[in-house]
């Protein structure tokens, strides 16, 4: 192949991209007053640091919260999870069940797009301890808290704009000295 020839298929390629590609995908919008939340706090292992996910099924998106319970000051990390726009409502909650379980369901979708949020965007604003429960098969006991948390709103340009919002979640902690 000649220059000549090469460059005219390089340039038609080219030109015939955007036609084939087809519009960009809107930014999604995330509004946790439109999502579905799970909260898990346990593992089959017995007590676990919390997971809140919020499920956006007309969006196509989970929101991810770990909510640290390692001590009291509960930080908090985030991560977003686009997923292509055929992805059904049944294959989200599948895929939410697979990240707390046993992994129950063996063909789930894979995120396309993993964003995870930055630093500060997400924290504890207030705690308060409802009482102590013994757990597993050794009796220890955690203190149970309710906590709320706080997320900035957070914009990925032409993928996703989340919201800012407050929620309420439990985490426990174990009991110190006990």
């Amino acid at each position: 192949m000649n220059l000549r020839a090469f460059l005219f298929l390089l340039l038609s390629s080219a030109v015939c991209l955007p036609v084939f590609a087809g519009p960009p995908a809107a930014e999604r919008k995330l509004a946790v007053a439109d999502a579905k939340k799970i909260q898990i706090r346990h593992s089959m292992m017995g007590v676990r640091d919390t997971l809140l996910f919020y499920d956006f099924a007309d969006q196509r998106a989970v929101l991810v919260l770990r909510i640290d319970n390692r001590n009291d000051t509960f930080p908090v990390s985030g991560t977003v999870y686009l997923f292509d726009p055929e992805t059904t409502a049944e294959n989200l909650e599948r895929w939410i069940n697979n990240q707390h379980s046993d992994g129950l369901f063996p063909d789930v979708p894979t995120p396309a797009v993993t964003s995870k949020l930055p630093a500060g965007i997400c924290s504890v604003t207030s705690r308060k301890v409802l009482g102590d429960t013994k757990e597993g098969p050794d009796d220890t006991v955690f203190r149970d808290y309710q906590v709320t948390v706080s997320v900035k709103e957070h914009r990925v340009a032409g993928r996703f704009r989340l919201e800012a919002f407050t929620d309420d979640a439990n985490v426990y902690l174990k009991a110190p000295g006990k």
